[in-house]
């Protein structure tokens, strides 16, 4: 049987350059750049002619969109390397657990990569449907989900944990959630949504994962000393 074509020559140079690109623009936002930094920073940054950026991305958005996409790409390769162990639920839990632990690696870049998000390009992004295929991957063969609703789940569940996550790392963005409670906020949606679509057996366990939840937040929120 013949080997598969490797890439050619061209194509991997186009791929350095787009890496080199995307690598220098987290730097620059590690450093305490805002998503405004100028494409000339940004090629400089990079080592690469000023035109370079341009060509293989089009736009400042784009490259935004690019991060955006790299860190979703990040997220499914941590899950594959741990391989969570359980059933659907589990796994989605295990999910939200490894993308809300690598945004907090680097919060910095993280903010504003996602909150550049919501700025109108010209062309709409992949972003969504990047992220929809991580829950797809996290979800599996649907173990642990009723028999009679596993065809809604298989239909809407990743849109809607997509949903969910987003939302979460929203308020995170703007300040209204901590670094500490981004975690159990979505970790206590996504039980929310998984109650009423799990077997039976179940539910038990996500009833109590969101109280255990709601009361480590509540710990949280006492003043020192406080009762």
């Amino acid at each position: 049987m013949a080997k598969a074509a490797q890439p050619g020559l061209r194509e991997k140079n186009r791929q350095t350059a787009r890496d080199l690109v995307l690598d220098a623009a987290e730097r620059l936002l590690r450093r305490g750049e805002t998503a405004d930094f100028s494409m000339r920073a940004l090629a400089a940054e990079a080592g690469v002619g000023f035109a370079t950026p341009f060509n293989h991305f089009g736009s400042k958005n784009a490259i935004m969109q690019a991060l955006s996409s790299r860190v979703i790409a990040r997220m499914a390769a941590r899950f594959r390397e741990e391989q969570p162990a359980g059933d659907a639920l589990d796994r989605v839990l295990a999910m939200g657990r490894i993308a809300v632990l690598l945004l907090l690696e680097q919060p910095e870049v993280y903010k504003v990569v996602v909150g550049s998000l919501g700025t109108a390009g010209p062309t709409s992004s992949a972003v969504r449907p990047q992220s929809e295929a991580l829950w797809v991957l996290a979800l599996g063969d649907l173990d642990g989900i009723e028999n009679g609703m596993q065809n809604v789940a298989r239909a809407q569940l990743p849109g809607h944990l997509a949903f969910l996550f987003r939302g979460c790392v929203s308020f995170w963005i703007a300040g209204e959630l901590d670094n500490g409670a981004l975690g159990a906020a979505f970790d206590t949606s996504a039980c929310i949504a998984l109650l009423g679509i799990s077997q039976p057996c179940r539910r038990d366990d996500l009833l109590r994962r969101i109280t255990d939840n709601e009361a480590a937040g509540a710990a949280e929120a006492l003043p020192p000393g406080g009762s």
